[in-house]
């Protein structure tokens, strides 16, 4: 069966390498990710939460996708060496292409239940001790966990004084809700719920302060102040959210 699923996956990275530029060939947008112009985004979501103008059509990369990918793109200078110990927690495969390519030798991949990654890995007790990581990046995983102030403590607890991590979640509301949905619900998490087990609102930057944190939080419009370039490169929409980078203080 892993053979089979590797075969598809192969298979789907040519398609969308090969088939997609001529399908979807054009100008209109770009996608910083694969580098690559398009004719169009495509859309992605149901119901209330459907958007246009989200889903690379080569690489399949979403909004936030594209946003990361320039905030670290802009910051790379900064914030990524040869050989540092950085922990990718539900590796998007672009950018830990991306990632990968710049470290090297210290890059590791992390899910609790994917089987493509380095280590299998419960964010509410990460196996690794105390100031091991330089960096870590977890992006739309926390809204699925059960106890993230556990994790989120435990991303502080694994930093080195100095390190940083990017922590993006999707943000709905003002202020942060709790499922009551008793399927969303659990001690622990050997499955992801049908839907979020919390809404996050703004008051999430509160949540990482809480933990020890200095947070800063970077909007599409602190990238990109030209609305035009936002639209071509997909990030202008509502759903696209915000880059959420902490960073534990050197005298920690």
């Amino acid at each position: 069966m892993q053979f089979l699923k590797s075969l598809e996956v192969r298979v789907r990275r040519l398609r969308n390498q090969f088939i997609a530029p001529l399908r979807y060939g054009g100008d209109a947008v770009f996608c910083p990710t694969c580098e690559q112009g398009f004719s169009t985004f495509l859309p992605a979501g149901t119901g209330e939460r459907a958007r246009p103008n989200a889903v690379c059509p080569g690489c399949r990369c979403r909004e936030r996708d594209r946003l990361n990918w320039l905030y670290l793109q802009k910051n790379a200078s900064e914030l990524l060496f040869r050989h540092m110990q950085f922990l990718h927690i539900a590796p998007e495969p672009e950018l830990g292409a991306y990632l990968e390519g710049e470290i090297g030798e210290g890059y590791i991949t992390a899910d609790l239940m994917r089987k493509d990654v380095m280590v299998r890995m419960d964010v509410q007790a990460i196996q690794y001790p105390n100031e091991t990581m330089d960096a870590l990046y977890c992006s739309h995983v926390l809204q699925d966990v059960p106890d993230d102030t556990a994790a989120i403590a435990e991303f502080y607890r694994i930093l080195k004084p100095g390190g940083w991590a990017i922590l993006n979640v999707p943000l709905f509301e003002e202020k942060t809700s709790e499922s009551t949905k008793p399927d969303n619900v659990r001690a622990s998490w050997d499955q992801r719920p049908d839907e979020h087990v919390r809404h996050y609102g703004h008051d999430y930057k509160l949540r990482l302060e809480d933990a020890g944190f200095e947070v800063d939080v970077s909007s599409a419009e602190d990238l990109e102040p030209d609305a035009k370039m936002r639209g071509r490169y997909g990030i202008d929409g509502a759903r696209t959210g915000f880059i959420h980078f902490a960073r534990k203080a050197p005298n920690s």
